[in-house]
């Protein structure tokens, strides 16, 4: 009987290694503590020794650790916070714990230290972390002081734990509802970064890198050369996760990674399901549902480098593409979710709707009766999860000073839990809405669709005279209101 569960273990741990990563820390991030809202600061970790720090669950300092840094755990300080990543033990207890990162039922992060120096803003109730003086731990837990961090369970072999998306309820499928990706293996992982810094593979980054490239998936892009490879599933969903973490309506919008041309259904409000007596027939109903179609449309961004970037390490050289790419991203689809024409770019909520006296109000100056007329406006089912959206300009210049008839400012409490709230709804602040322009809606509603990640491509002939390597990254991306009925418009005139 021992001799049997030995060797259900051995097949246990050769067949999938039970992996888990995530952030751990999270810089800059507001937390609910106590009566402040607690932040911590880029720099809290400088300085700071990570060895000898162990992963648990949940705090919980009498049980056997899950791993300990630097032989089972791997801690990295980056520009958004302390990456983790840890191998399980191949026991009930970590099995258990894989499964429930896999399944999501645990997604979030803690840790135990000690505060070296911090900053207090009474008046805003606020506290900066400016310096930790030790880590002793970080946990996965079940609900996080700081809900921005998170863990996820890497794939295994013939598993698949990238975020996929269903289309339609913009849902990430588990392992069994995909396939497995060749370019989220860490060995293709490695020989992309060493193909563009021009160093020699070895003979399992080259398999990993051939059987990528067999998928032919590069073909999707108009690449100016046959060398062009997909960047790595993990660097991309970094750079799509760092994209969305940046201010602005990007990270309000619905996400979709559905094939270019595809008209997809999306429900709406009124496709509620319906009560139903036990025992009764049930009748079919055709339901209608809006129907979005995504073009493709080529988003492209040229980093120069020194040639001296081939003495970079892989890990540097990511976190460097990831930063450049995530601005990239960020700033362009930015923009066009406000403002885009449609023509040769996505389609923006400004640009895209037809605006008349059922869904936008033209002021010569706002009041808080014109912005509840606005609310007024929008249609029943949407104000679940609407949100307002203005630039710092329009924010502070014209809806913070509001005033009652007795001059008492009106938003006395303007950031209750660190969130700006007006009337109770959210504010989301994008500084590429036009001053004087408020948005107010369910920006789900608004879809943006990469079908096929990002491909990179290196090219040392144009710099040739000037020592620079060129790294051109393209990306098929578009972008549209998919129900306009979902949006309401207030604008302030031009005096």
């Amino acid at each position: 009987m021992k001799q049997t569960q030995t060797r259900a273990y051995e097949v246990r741990a050769s067949d999938k290694p039970l992996i888990v990563e995530g952030t751990a820390i999270v810089f800059d991030k507001p937390a609910k503590i106590g009566g402040y809202t607690e932040f911590i600061s880029r720099s809290a970790l400088d300085g700071v020794s990570l060895d000898n720090i162990t992963l648990l669950v949940n705090h919980n300092g009498a049980g056997i650790p899950l791993a300990r840094s630097p032989k089972t755990l791997t801690l990295t300080v980056t520009d958004t916070g302390l990456e983790m990543r840890a191998e399980l033990p191949d026991t009930e207890q970590g099995r258990s714990v894989y499964e429930a990162v896999r399944r999501g039922d645990l997604s979030e992060m803690s840790f135990a230290f000690d505060i070296g120096a911090q900053d207090y803003n009474e008046q805003k109730r606020e506290c900066t972390i400016t310096k930790i003086a030790a880590v002793y731990e970080i946990s996965i837990v079940n609900r996080a002081a700081y809900p921005q961090t998170t863990v996820q369970a890497r794939a295994g072999k013939g598993e698949n734990t990238m975020n996929n998306f269903n289309p339609i309820e913009n849902a990430v499928l588990n392992a069994a509802q995909t396939t497995a990706d060749t370019h989220a293996a860490p060995e293709y992982r490695s020989a992309f970064y060493k193909k563009l810094l021009g160093k020699e593979l070895t003979d399992t980054e080259a398999r990993a890198f051939d059987t990528a490239k067999a998928e032919k998936r590069s073909d999707s892009f108009n690449t100016l050369s046959n060398s062009a490879a997909v960047i790595p599933t993990q660097t991309l969903n970094e750079i799509v996760k760092q994209a969305r973490n940046t201010n602005g309506l990007y990270n309000e919008v619905r996400l979709f990674h559905v094939p270019s041309n595809l008209s997809v259904p999306v429900g709406t409000p009124t496709d509620a399901a319906s009560w139903h007596t036990e025992g009764a027939a049930v009748d079919r109903t055709k339901v209608t549902t809006t129907a979005v179609t995504f073009i493709g449309l080529e988003l492209i961004k040229v980093l120069s480098m020194s040639a001296a970037a081939r003495r970079m390490e892989i890990a540097a050289f990511e976190s460097y593409m990831t930063q450049e790419l995530r601005s990239a991203i960020a700033d362009a689809i930015g923009v066009a979710i406000v403002s885009g024409t449609g023509t040769g770019q996505p389609t923006g909520i400004l640009s895209g709707i037809t605006w008349t006296k059922t869904n936008s109000l033209s002021v010569t100056a706002l009041s808080a009766d014109k912005l509840l007329e606005a609310v007024a406006m929008l249609p029943a089912g949407y104000a679940g999860g609407a949100k307002f959206a203005m630039s710092t300009a329009t924010l502070f210049g014209q809806v913070y000073p509001l005033k009652d008839g007795e001059g008492k400012y009106l938003f006395t409490d303007p950031t209750a839990g660190g969130v700006h709230r007006l009337f109770g709804f959210e504010i989301v602040i994008d500084d590429n809405i036009p001053a004087g322009t408020v948005l107010f809606g369910n920006f789900r509603y608004y879809g943006v669709n990469i079908p096929e990640g990002i491909a990179v491509e290196v090219s040392r002939e144009s710099g040739f005279t000037s020592g620079l390597i060129d790294f051109r990254a393209l990306c098929i991306a578009d972008g549209k209101p998919i129900v306009p009925g979902a949006f309401v418009k207030i604008e302030v005139a031009a005096a």
